[in-house]
């Protein structure tokens, strides 16, 4: 500021740049075009750009102030973020917030988001984790990736929501399935958590539990009926190795409403001399009392060698997507493969049959007694 006074064109400029960003001092956007204007007249070409750019700026934010005073809800979100950033006007987080409200009661999934993150953030105002909760939740509903991953987060952490981590995982699994990348390393942290979480109530509950008499053996029962619990509880195999993408000793399996989603532990596959990690992401859909269901499921590569490795025909499920190259090699690539798609039917007891493709039979077994009904 001494420096401005003396008459130093080069300080002049920094004042009017620290005014307008409201470094160092509070925003006052009047009083940097009135240093840019002093820098300006010594010749000074940065100040002559900027009271440029200010001044079409200033005729931008008047057009979208007017058209977000007749209520459009996309010109009250650029509003905002004008109040936001200081564009065209002052830097006033109230005003943003007031205009990012207006927009977002009209269903701007853009502007619920922000203010998730003006509240998660406290950018402006009070940090509050309630409110950065709802305002995140609007946005994930209306399927907005970054908001499915912060509320994922959320209830993760047990921030403005209480904990839940199978809710986190439907959540970051959904921004994850929306090209939310950032999300994919909180989804597998998630995920282990939770199977350690359950691993270690589990051993719990079996010391606490007292050992049972022998109780005396009753008639048998008429066959029970089908139903999503059968396939949840009864851990599946295949080859005597549990199948990741059913319910079984390696997967965290949730059950909501009509299906099931289910995440499995880190896998271990071979790729010539190199090793892919991968995790699989499934929902077993459509539910018949007669025993059939359908399963889809995607893999997610965590990491990848270069080196490429001899492809099969066993190669049916492959981890990634394939990377272009000749016929006889391929390159297993990071992120979530195209989905596989089986239908399943109860077998017999405690066996179940999925063709996938129309064509691959896969036969699955578990050590649980679970019957098919008859009805459909």
């Amino acid at each position: 500021m001494q420096e401005a006074k003396n008459g130093i064109s080069e300080a002049q400029f920094d004042v009017g740049t620290m005014y307008q960003n409201g470094r160092g001092v509070k925003a006052d956007r009047n009083k940097a075009i009135e240093w840019f204007k002093k820098a300006a007249a010594q010749g000074d070409a940065k100040s002559v750009s900027r009271l440029k750019l200010m001044q079409a700026n200033a005729t931008r934010f008047g057009k979208t102030a007017s058209e977000a005073g007749k209520g459009d809800r996309d010109s009250l979100y650029d509003l905002g973020k004008m109040y936001m950033e200081g564009v065209g006007t002052n830097i006033d987080y109230g005003k943003a917030i007031t205009a990012f409200e207006q927009s977002a009661s009209q269903g701007h999934m853009k502007s619920a988001y922000k203010l998730g993150l003006i509240y998660n953030e406290g950018s402006g105002v009070k940090a509050n984790s309630e409110l950065a909760f709802k305002w995140f939740r609007q946005a994930a509903q209306a399927d907005y990736p970054a908001a499915q991953y912060y509320l994922g987060k959320m209830y993760a952490e047990g921030t403005g929501v209480g904990k839940n981590r199978g809710e986190a995982l439907i959540w970051l699994g959904k921004a994850v399935d929306g090209g939310f990348d950032q999300a994919r390393g909180e989804l597998i942290n998630v995920s282990e958590s939770l199977k350690a979480e359950n691993v270690k109530t589990e051993s719990s509950a079996n010391k606490k539990s007292p050992v049972k008499k022998a109780a005396a053996p009753k008639k048998k029962s008429k066959a029970k009926r089908f139903s999503i619990e059968d396939v949840v509880l009864a851990g599946w195999n295949r080859d005597g190795s549990p199948v990741a993408w059913m319910p079984s000793e390696i997967t965290t399996c949730r059950t909501e409403g009509n299906k099931v989603t289910c995440f499995s532990d880190d896998q271990i596959r071979n790729a010539g001399d190199n090793i892919i990690k991968f995790k699989t992401k499934a929902i077993i859909s459509n539910f018949y009392g007669n025993g059939s269901f359908k399963v889809t499921y995607r893999n997610l590569v965590i990491s990848s060698s270069q080196a490429a490795a001899v492809r099969t025909d066993e190669d049916d499920d492959e981890p990634g997507g394939v990377d272009e190259g000749t016929s006889d090699t391929y390159k297993v690539k990071t992120g979530w493969s195209n989905p596989h798609t089986l239908k399943c039917r109860m077998k017999n007891k405690g066996s179940v049959s999925c063709t996938k493709n129309k064509a691959h039979a896969i036969l699955l077994t578990s050590p649980t007694t679970v019957v098919a009904g008859t009805d459909n």
